[in-house]
């Protein structure tokens, strides 16, 4: 409430009490002009100003808290694969070339596709003569002391094919040069050698290392390192 200590009340106070009356606009105008003098009393509460030094820091403090909340939830990733996906497998490695192409040998029509090593050849050689023909199914080779390439496993089929009958063991032997040499080895005695390796060992007990045999083949084959 106002009291007397307040310039304008005591002005109006002073012509209120004055027994002879004074001009009351000249009162309010003197009123007027001490409110426009007096300093005004500043409120107690501060006004409301935004610092750019806050605003810094608010957009620092928001940036740290967006890469706290990445950091955490990389850490609940999956790490084999994508979101949501199964993981990634790698492919498995393409078995190595051991011999491929299309020729003749000994007079025979050859269809050679042979990959891997040791005992774990994959791949097929089909030979045909005329009206006769056998498929071996490819499981072995052997580079010898004497340079030879020995790629051997199953016949599987055969059609009018007596040195090579369905179920016998046959291999074709490789010399490397230019160009390439080659000769069939069958093995047409019983028993079975015990396994495809087992059948180059008995050949080669039997009969030595077809070195005299080879001839030079003709058309393209392709031999691994």
């Amino acid at each position: 409430m106002t009291t007397e200590r307040d310039p304008g009340t005591r002005i109006v106070l002073s012509w209120l009490r004055e027994e002879t009356h004074e001009n009351a606009e000249r009162v309010l105008l003197r009123v007027l002009d001490e409110v426009d003098t007096t300093p005004q009393r500043r409120s107690w509460w501060p006004a409301w100003r935004t610092s750019p030094m806050n605003t810094y820091a608010k957009l620092i403090a928001a940036a740290a808290a967006v890469l706290v909340v990445a950091a955490v939830g990389y850490q609940f990733l999956p790490r084999s694969g994508g979101i949501g996906g199964p993981p990634t497998i790698a492919p498995s490695p393409s078995p190595t070339l051991l011999a491929a192409g299309t020729f003749r040998a000994q007079g025979f029509e050859v269809v050679l596709d042979a990959a891997g090593g040791a005992s774990g050849v994959t791949g097929s050689m089909i030979v045909t003569d005329r009206s006769r023909n056998f498929t071996v199914d490819l499981e072995c080779t052997r580079t010898t002391d004497a340079g030879l390439i020995w790629i051997g496993g199953d016949v599987t089929e055969s059609a009018n094919w007596s040195d090579a009958p369905k179920g016998s063991r046959a291999a074709i032997v490789f010399k490397r040069g230019t160009p390439v040499q080659a000769v069939f080895v069958f093995q047409m005695a019983e028993p079975r050698s015990a396994s495809c390796q087992a059948f180059f060992d008995d050949m080669i007990a039997i009969g030595g290392e077809p070195v005299g045999a080879l001839v030079p083949i003709i058309g393209t084959v392709e031999l691994g390192p």
